[in-house]
């Protein structure tokens, strides 16, 4: 009976430690099973989401310097650093650089007057405010304070009169791009634009792309350039530039000629006056011309003569004897040494010469001083 019992006991417990297998298996397979599929779910979750660290992990400021980009002073002024904003954002399209990382990246090219400002913005914002700045704001406020209002108007105005050089098309719409950004208020919708823009072309080009009617300002551009680079092929400019010479060494021929004309002339006309005089020399004898006939002669007049005289605005009036002015009742200036009058005997430089009859006479009534 003791035997019996005790393998009856026996099977129990080995009954339910095969339970106890049976259990402890299955949970241990079902506890794999969830552990492998959570392993699988997160490294999926990882590669399709990095973390946000990450991009800062895998791209630094010396990748970014490695492409040479362009410094900025903020010393330049306003043309300067929208040619700065093309060439860094060339950079940072190069170097890979995402977006978040971009102000902090291009920032760290500043130099000067720049880096100063950028100091002060920091310690205004915060640092990390400061570099959260998404590129399109960074750009905002460096507009506001290197383009200043007197700057912007002086582009406004340029904006207003901008016209093609030659045939230069690029640097028009060059311009004209960067102008658009600074003064908006030119070109508020796409016709404004394209009408201003169509304005700055010359005429040779104008009319056909206001012909062609352009639905957009980047087909503008496009129809722009082709038919700008067929007139520069054709030569329009160089024909210009040709006919504006040739009228302009036309013109100054013309006026040279002219110039060596009247010259001729004038030697002409002095050479036949002085002939005629040693003619009528030479012919008659001197005759004795009465006193009161004789007059000061007055040379001809020379090409490079000087300036004639002011006229008298003083007080006194003009004296009938002497021909100059002076005050009534005063003795007119009279050299007896040359005879003539204008000055006294101590100031006189010329010789002696014969006094007139007539002169002499009016002295005589004039009063004594």
């Amino acid at each position: 009976m003791s035997s019996s019992g005790s393998r009856q006991r026996l099977t129990r417990q080995e009954k339910r430690d095969r339970r106890l297998a049976a259990i402890i298996s299955k949970s241990i397979a079902k506890a794999v099973s969830e552990v492998y599929e959570n392993a699988s779910k997160s490294s999926e979750v990882s590669h399709a989401d990095p973390p946000k660290d990450s991009n800062k992990n895998a791209f630094s400021f010396k990748q970014f310097k490695a492409c040479g980009p362009k410094e900025f002073t903020g010393e330049d002024g306003p043309t300067a650093m929208f040619h700065w904003f093309d060439s860094v954002e060339v950079t940072l399209r190069q170097s890979g650089c995402p977006e978040n990382l971009r102000t902090l990246n291009a920032t760290g090219v500043f130099q000067s007057r720049a880096l100063d400002w950028w100091t002060a913005e920091r310690n205004k914002r915060g640092n990390d405010a400061a570099y959260e700045l998404t590129w399109e704001e960074l750009k905002a406020i460096m507009i506001d304070e290197f383009c200043p209002p007197h700057e912007r108007q002086k582009l406004e105005d340029e904006f207003w009169v901008i016209k093609q050089k030659d045939g230069d098309n690029a640097g028009l719409t060059a311009r004209f791009k960067q102008l658009s950004i600074i003064c908006p208020d030119q070109v508020k919708t796409p016709d404004m634009t394209i009408k201003k823009y169509i304005q700055a072309l010359p005429d040779c080009v104008a009319d056909f792309v206001h012909a062609s009617k352009p639905a957009t300002i980047e087909e503008t551009y496009l129809l722009a350039a082709e038919i700008n680079d067929k007139r520069v092929k054709a030569g329009f400019w160089d024909k210009q530039t040709k006919s504006l010479h040739q009228a302009t060494t036309a013109s100054t021929d013309n006026t040279t000629a002219q110039t060596s004309k009247s010259s001729r002339i004038m030697k002409k006309n002095n050479s036949s006056s002085n002939k005629s005089c040693a003619a009528a020399t030479t012919a008659a004898p001197l005759q004795a011309v009465p006193v009161q006939q004789q007059q000061p002669q007055r040379s001809a007049p020379m090409i490079n003569a000087p300036p004639a005289k002011r006229a008298y605005t003083g007080p006194h009036p003009l004296c009938p004897t002497c021909s100059y002015h002076h005050p009534v009742g005063l003795a007119c200036r009279f050299c007896a040494h040359c005879n003539l009058y204008g000055h006294f005997t101590a100031n006189c430089r010329y010789g002696p010469r014969q006094a007139p009859v007539q002169a002499v006479a009016n002295q005589a009534l004039l009063p004594a001083p």
